[in-house]
C-alpha cells in the first residue's frame, strides 16, 4: 500500500524580505513507500501467532470448579483463607510438625477474584502473577507479638492454621505458652522485607523450597477438584 500523500511538502517562509514582498519557497522530497514495514509487521504477527494461539487454550484449560463467589475483604474472607491454606497443606502434607507452623501471605498480593464455574489456569494466574516463591523461616517467640501488631494494623493478612481473637494469635495444636519458637510459611518477597515484613529479618533460620506460590496452588486446586469454602472469619 502507498503513501496516499504522493510528496512531503516543506514549506519555508523567508523572514528577510518585507511584508508586502514576502516568497513562499516549495521543496519536493521522495516519495515515501511504507509498505515494506507493513508486510514487516504482517510477518512478524504470522510467526508469533501460532504461539499466541497455544498460550490462549492453555491458559483456558479447566484446573477445578467453584461454587461460590471467592473474593478478598479484610480483616478475612474465603479467597484469602483459600490461598493461605492451599500454600500450607502443600508445604506440610508430608511434613510432621514439632514446633508451631502457621502460613502468613499478604492480602496485597492476591490481584483477582474467582467466580463460579470454571477455575481456569489462567484465573489462577491473574491471581497470583508474581514469580514469589515459598520460604519457611522460624522464629523466636519473641517476635509473635511484632506479627500480632503488623496484622492488626494492616486490618487482616490471609492466615492458615492459627486464628487471632483480640490481636493474640492462637497456634492450632500448641500450647503458646509452652512454645519458644514456630515456623512461618510466607513467600521470598515478604522475607525480604515486601509490605514492610521487618519482623521477618529476626529469623533464626530460613529454608528456600524454590516452589513458586502461584504453583502450589495451582496443584491444590486440582487436587481439590471443587475448591474448598471457608468463609469463616481467622480474625477476630
Amino acid at each position: 500500500m502507498n503513501n496516499p500523500y504522493g510528496y512531503i511538502l516543506l514549506i519555508f517562509i523567508s523572514a528577510g524580505l518585507p511584508a508586502c514582498t514576502n516568497s513562499l519557497y516549495v521543496k519536493t522530497g521522495p516519495q515515501i513507500n511504507i509498505s515494506k514495514s507493513i508486510l514487516e509487521a504482517e510477518n512478524i504477527d504470522s510467526i508469533i501467532r501460532p504461539y499466541r494461539n497455544e498460550l490462549a487454550e492453555k491458559m483456558n484449560v479447566e484446573v477445578a470448579k467453584s461454587e461460590v463467589n471467592f473474593i478478598v475483604q479484610r480483616p478475612s474472607s474465603n479467597l484469602m483463607n483459600w490461598m493461605a491454606d492451599a500454600v500450607f497443606t502443600n508445604q506440610t502434607k508430608n511434613v510432621k510438625l514439632s514446633y508451631p507452623t502457621f502460613c502468613l501471605l499478604n492480602t496485597g498480593g492476591i490481584r483477582s477474584s474467582l467466580g463460579i464455574g470454571k477455575v481456569s489456569l489462567g484465573d489462577l494466574y491473574k491471581l497470583m502473577p508474581f514469580d514469589n516463591s515459598i520460604v519457611w523461616i522460624r522464629l523466636p517467640i519473641s517476635t509473635l507479638e511484632s506479627i500480632e501488631s503488623y496484622i492488626a494494623k494492616s486490618g487482616g493478612e490471609p492466615i492458615s492454621n492459627i486464628s487471632i481473637v483480640e490481636n493474640h494469635i492462637q497456634f492450632n495444636g500448641f500450647d503458646r505458652s509452652q512454645t519458644t519458637e514456630f515456623w512461618v510459611i510466607t513467600s521470598d518477597y515478604l522475607y525480604n522485607g515486601g509490605d514492610h515484613m521487618d519482623f521477618f529479618q529476626e529469623g533464626l533460620e530460613i529454608i528456600e523450597t524454590n516452589t513458586l506460590i502461584r504453583d502450589a496452588i495451582i496443584e491444590e486446586a486440582k487436587n481439590q477438584v471443587i475448591l474448598n469454602n471457608d468463609e469463616k472469619s481467622r480474625i477476630k
